[in-house]
Order: structure tokens, then sequence, then C-alpha cells
């Protein structure tokens, strides 16, 4: 008996490999669903209705985006994890629903490392620190000397916490030595609003919804967290130019599968995404907002995506930064 199931084993294998390899091969034979953990208009919603317009026409497959907000993305990760995998259910996500929130919440419900099949890195943004048009604030000098000056401390804004605002803020009061109130708001939105109006002193938000406040003369741009200037807004200097290159977190942007898809299967995903976003029209809707594009392979993807997990997890559990 031994000796026999010894002998079909090798057999079971290769029929396994041969499947996957048929099932890879013929794919897509229905429609793709991309699941975005948030809810509709915001910038990974706009990021997956772009490429799955353009991955429809080349695949000749409809591309469904299916908007599942609620619990820091967990609601739109949990539908990925029982959906079966076979590439038909593709995650869009970002810095919080890839990487951050491991660190962040204490019983989070799904783990990317374990979980997921990342495909590839589709966009990556540039974020200003901006201030009121009335702040007394002038400059990213000015901001820092008031942090030390003001005697409640100031205060910031953010997109909720443990996002980029929370943990740029997290990290400038670290390395200031300076007490700040953080103050989470659900989503860009409604932090940038009541910085506008002076309810907080600065935010940390990504250029696609700030830049627009900038350009209209309702906020002020005081540095950017990117390598280079934006052509955007060349005049605002970078915050490595400024001496504070290391603590810039990146918002970045990217798809993932459930662990397990066909490698034939991913690198398809991988190759249809990367078209989408080389097309000049595509390309340009987000050039046009100060955003990046930046497409990587899924090998590239999984190693960038451990690296920020193993990154931020350490920089929030010094700040005690967790949620239960």
């Amino acid at each position: 008996m031994k000796k026999w199931l010894k002998s079909f084993a090798p057999v079971c294998l290769a029929m396994s490999l041969t499947a996957g390899v048929a099932q890879a091969q013929n794919y897509p034979e229905k429609p793709i669903t991309f699941l975005v953990p948030y809810a509709a208009g915001g910038l990974t919603d706009v990021l997956a209705r772009e490429v799955g317009a353009h991955m429809s026409k080349k695949l000749g497959q409809p591309v469904v985006v299916d908007n599942k907000p609620g619990g820091a993305a967990q609601v739109g990760m949990n539908v990925l994890k029982k959906a079966p995998a076979d590439g038909y259910t593709v995650f869009i996500g970002d810095v919080p629903s890839l990487a951050t929130n491991v660190g962040l919440f204490k019983n989070l419900s799904y783990d990317p490392r374990t979980d997921l099949q990342p495909v590839g890195e589709l966009i990556v943004s540039p974020a200003l620190v901006v201030v009121p048009m009335n702040s007394p604030y002038q400059t990213f000098e000015d901001l820092v000397k008031g942090a030390s000056e003001k005697p409640q401390g100031l205060t910031y804004a953010s997109q909720g916490v443990g996002t980029g605002g929370h943990l740029f803020g997290t990290l400038l009061q670290n390395k200031l030595n300076q007490e700040m109130t953080h103050v989470a708001y659900k989503g860009s939105i409604p932090g940038l609003q009541d910085t506008i109006s002076g309810q907080v002193d600065f935010m940390y938000d990504a250029i696609p919804t700030s830049g627009p406040f900038v350009l209209g003369d309702k906020l002020r741009a005081l540095a950017i967290g990117s390598k280079e200037r934006s052509p955007l807004l060349p005049n605002v200097p970078t915050l490595e130019e400024l001496g504070y290159g290391e603590i810039v977190p990146t918002f970045w942007w990217g798809a993932a599968v459930k662990k397990d898809t066909p490698p034939e299967i991913v690198a398809l995903l991988n190759q249809s995404m990367t078209e989408a976003m080389q097309d000049p029209e595509i390309a340009k809707k987000f050039t046009s907002q100060g955003v990046l594009i930046n497409t990587t392979s899924p090998e590239a993807f999984t190693t960038y995506i451990n690296e920020e997990i193993e990154k931020w997890s350490k920089v929030m559990a010094d700040a005690n930064m967790q949620v239960n």
C-alpha cells in the first residue's frame, strides 16, 4: 500500500500542476472583480476604475469594481480571504491596508505576508506639509520653531489613526522631542477642511488631495515628502533638502491577490496592470495631479511590502501606536 501511495503521489502532483497551467492559459474566462477597501471617489477607487477599464478592453472580460469600505480595510480584505485563489478577485490597496495595519492593529483579521500574493506596485504620491493660509508659519523651519514655542504644542490632522499623516506627525514629534496633539479624521478631506479653517496647525497629506487647496490659495505648502521637487509646486522644498528626509512616509498603491494564486495568472495580471499604467491617457490623469507612476514586479512588491511592514511596525511600537 505504501509503495502504491509513493508511486501515485508524483502522478497527483503532475495532474495538479497541469490543471494549474491550463487554468492560467484560459484566464480570464469570466469577469474579474477589483476589491477596493474604501468608498467610491477616493484615489484608490479612481486607480481601480482606470486600470480596470483598460484591462477589460485588453483581456476581453469585464472588470468590476466592488467597494467594500469599513474596518480600516479589513472588510474588503476578508472578502478576498474567502474568495478562491484563482485571480478573479484582485485587491487594490494602499500603505495602510497592505502594510501599516500590521503594526497598528493588535487583533488584525489578516496578515499581508501570509494571506496575500502581491501583484505589483502601481503609483506613488508625494505628500505635502500644509498649514492654513493665515498661519504664522511661512516656512517649515517656522513650524519647527513654533513646535517649541507654542505653550500647548502644535496640533496636526491626519487621515486616521495609523495613516501617513499620523506617522509623519509622530516622527516629527519624536525628532523634535516636542509634544504635539494628534487629531484623527475619517479621510483626507475633513482633515484638510479643518486645517483650512485653522482648527489644527498642520497636516501631512498626499498631493492629489492637498495640492488643489494649495493651488487654490486655501492652504500653504511648507514642504513636500519626495526625493525631488514637484513640477506642480516647484517652489516647495523637499523635506530631504531641509534635513528631515528620514521622517518621510511614502503614500503608495498597488494590487494583490489571494495567496497560492497560480504564478502564471499573477504574471498576467502584473503585465496587464503595467500596460494600463503606461497608457499615456491614464498616466496623464495621475501625473497631472503630481502622482508618480511606479510599476514593479510581484517579487519586488513583495519585498517592498515586507520592508514597509517591518519599518513602520517598529515606529508604531516605539510610539505606542496600537488599536485593539
